[in-house]
């Protein structure tokens, strides 16, 4: 996700510096991509924008003000981070706190329409910030999606994200349960993908995922191992005496899922029922 998001900003003329703790996935882009590889302390000191996208708050935390303070500590004042991590909506306010602290505008910006979404550069991005770092955020924004929504103040992108990734699941489930279903009635997987997308049943899982599974391509282009980890978010958030049963019957169908194949994408879900 972040190496199409950096691709998509450099295709629009911006000088894009990438770090990763795992530093070959940055020099892979930097030749036919324009990706300058870079140390984590001359990327922050050489940019007014950084864009985050890494696997959790904690890693988020450890980025921005970790060993020696972090990069917070060698932004200029003024700089804006958007952060496309998917995080607990209370992670989210407590960063933008510390960098309104610091003088940085922070926006949390989670983002949806998987890797193919990534590649065209038409993610849905759901922010959470204060307006004037919204507007900020617009033109670097416009360059990684084709919808971006000021969902509220900071934290709400990360609690619309949330609702997000409980209907991505559900929709996985139902198009795993339709495939496992279609194949033991004797049907023609294809034709049934063809039929149903045609109706009522249609679904972007349906669209984009079940033609991978009919591939045997269980890779991730978003892991399952990520879904837990939001699904264990959206639960945490759920407040009494409100209950989602089938959120919580899908969460523990993942944590089975990642217990036994732990590299797969979050797609894989059929890997239980087979």
């Amino acid at each position: 996700m972040g190496a199409s998001m950096a691709k998509n900003l450099a295709k629009h003329g911006h000088t894009v510096y990438g770090f990763s703790r795992t530093q070959s996935k940055v020099e892979a882009h930097a030749a036919d991509d324009k990706i300058i590889p870079s140390s984590l302390e001359n990327l922050a000191r050489s940019s007014d924008v950084i864009l985050l996208s890494v696997s959790d708050g904690p890693a988020v935390e450890s980025l921005l003000f970790g060993a020696g303070g972090g990069i917070i500590k060698l932004l200029r004042p003024g700089a804006l981070i958007i952060d496309t991590t998917t995080t607990a909506p209370s992670e989210a306010v407590s960063v933008h706190k510390r960098c309104a602290e610091a003088g940085i505008h922070f926006i949390d910006s989670p983002v949806t329409g998987g890797d193919v979404g990534a590649r065209n550069g038409t993610l849905t991005c759901m922010c959470g910030a204060e307006p004037a770092s919204f507007e900020l955020a617009q033109p670097f924004l416009r360059c990684i999606g084709s919808k971006i929504i000021l969902i509220g103040p900071p934290g709400a992108g990360q609690r619309m994200k949330a609702v997000n990734q409980i209907a991505v699941a559900l929709g996985i489930v139902a198009m795993t349960e339709a495939l496992v279903f279609a194949e033991n009635q004797g049907l023609d997987l294809s034709t049934m993908i063809d039929t149903l997308q045609g109706g009522a049943a249609g679904s972007w899982a349906l669209a984009n995922y079940a033609p991978r599974l009919l591939r045997g391509d269980f890779q991730p282009g978003f892991s399952a191992a990520h879904m837990l980890k939001d699904l264990k978010i959206a639960l945490s958030e759920v407040q009494e005496p409100l209950a989602l049963q089938a959120t919580e019957s899908v969460k523990r169908a993942f944590e089975q899922l990642v217990a036994q194949h732990p590299d797969v994408g979050n797609h894989a879900l059929i890997k239980l029922y087979r």
